[in-house]
């Protein structure tokens, strides 16, 4: 090999070590863990033990499908754990209304509902609210919140994709 070669062999070794150290850490259900907390820090487990929004601890921490979780305490931790599914948001970071109205807008995690067991985050601006208008929806007959679910569920769907 000639000598020109081994110091761009050396660097390219290098580099090649560097990056594979830099690689995302995959937690145990295969997803790279995100840096931020999702719902603006608020534990998911609140909202359904407690009634409202709280504020989690980065010291309470789970992951789940790439999403890092905030909780405010141990217990909220191992209660998402044994199942994460049933307290993480039906639409991350999506508005429910929205997604049934075929658009996208980001949530208000402090704007929410728990509709047959699955926790739904409005978005809110001055503007529009998204859980005021999916109850007027319902409200008026324009739509089931049933039927509601099931557009925003197809809308969601074809935006992951």
């Amino acid at each position: 090999m000639s000598n020109n070669l081994q110091p761009v062999l050396k660097a390219l070794l290098l580099a090649l070590m560097v990056s594979f150290t830099a690689l995302p850490v995959m937690a145990d259900n295969q997803y790279p863990a995100s840096p931020l907390a999702a719902l603006g820090g608020y534990s998911p487990v609140s909202y359904f033990k407690q009634g409202v929004p709280e504020k989690g601890s980065a010291q309470f921490h789970s992951n789940y499908k790439g999403t890092t979780y905030w909780f405010t305490d141990e217990n909220q931790k191992q209660m998402f754990d044994a199942a994460p599914a049933n307290f993480a948001p039906a639409f991350p970071n999506h508005c429910p209304y929205n997604l049934a109205m075929g658009r996208s807008e980001p949530i208000d995690p402090t704007n929410f509902k728990i509709v047959d067991g699955q926790l739904l985050l409005f978005h809110r601006s001055a503007e529009h609210n998204g859980r005021k208008r999916w109850e007027e929806t319902i409200r008026s007959g324009a739509m089931t919140e049933r039927e509601l679910m099931k557009r925003a569920q197809s809308n969601f769907i074809n935006i992951k994709f």
